[in-house]
């Protein structure tokens, strides 16, 4: 890979953080089964502070004067999150599907012009992931659960940088969304667990292959609205006037 992709701007951080943390709910279904909502919260936070018309009223009131980001207020506004649009089951966290659901109603509550699909081509994962970097959209990533059978314990490794091209193993998961904010010689670089992590892109396509699915191991292609969108859109605002009804 000779080119190196990175967003435009810092990426969020709540106080020394890069980027935030399900471990600092109270709520233990967070603290399991919350990366789905801090993933897409931190993107769409991302999207409020660089892209015109994508701050919304669920980020009022999220800053300190200095402009550093308030840990508690931060909670408030996930929880607001998942309450409206990321339901998280027990035990069972939340799907692509739902992530995709509650992203695009978002959008089109707030009248933003960006739509977001399942990208399901492992040959094109590199270019889409680089092509959201270039536009300056993190980029939710996927690590599938075992698959099959899911009580399987393979697990892929996540590093930390410790020099030029030095990179160290230090822990390792599956079943998981994080953020990837940037991509250079064969490595993602990610947040998750408001840590900086990097994934080995070779190991990410091996793990998909050989220990979960490549349905289940893709990204959230983040996109300028389309025809594509309104379908999902209308379909999500139909469900949501159902549930009214009842």
């Amino acid at each position: 890979m000779d080119k190196a992709y990175r967003l435009r701007h810092p990426y969020i951080s709540v106080g020394d953080s890069f980027g935030g943390s399900q471990s600092w709910f109270e709520s233990f279904t967070m603290r399991q089964s919350g990366c789905g909502v801090v993933a897409a919260g931190d993107v769409l936070l991302y999207l409020g502070l660089h892209r015109r018309g994508c701050r919304t009223e669920e980020m009022h009131g999220l800053f300190y004067e200095n402009g550093k980001i308030s840990q508690s207020r931060y909670q408030q506004y996930l929880r607001q999150l998942r309450r409206r649009y990321f339901p998280v089951l027990p035990g069972l966290g939340m799907s692509w599907l739902v992530l995709l659901l509650g992203m695009n109603r978002y959008f089109h509550k707030h009248k933003i012009k960006l739509g977001i699909r399942w990208s399901m081509r492992p040959k094109r994962l590199t270019e889409r992931i680089g092509e959201m970097l270039q536009k300056d959209f993190p980029v939710i990533l996927a690590i599938g659960p075992n698959f099959p059978p899911f009580f399987r314990r393979q697990k892929l490794k996540l590093y930390v940088k410790e020099g030029e091209g030095a990179y160290r193993h230090v822990t390792q998961t599956r079943a998981h969304f994080v953020v990837v904010t940037g991509m250079e010689e064969g490595k993602l670089e990610i947040s998750s667990w408001g840590k900086r992590y990097y994934i080995d892109l070779e190991e990410y396509q091996t793990y998909a292959r050989k220990s979960s699915n490549v349905f289940l191991c893709s990204i959230c292609y983040l996109h300028e609205y389309s025809l594509y969108d309104k379908g999902i859109h209308a379909s999500t605002l139909s469900r949501g006037r159902k549930q009214k009804k009842k």
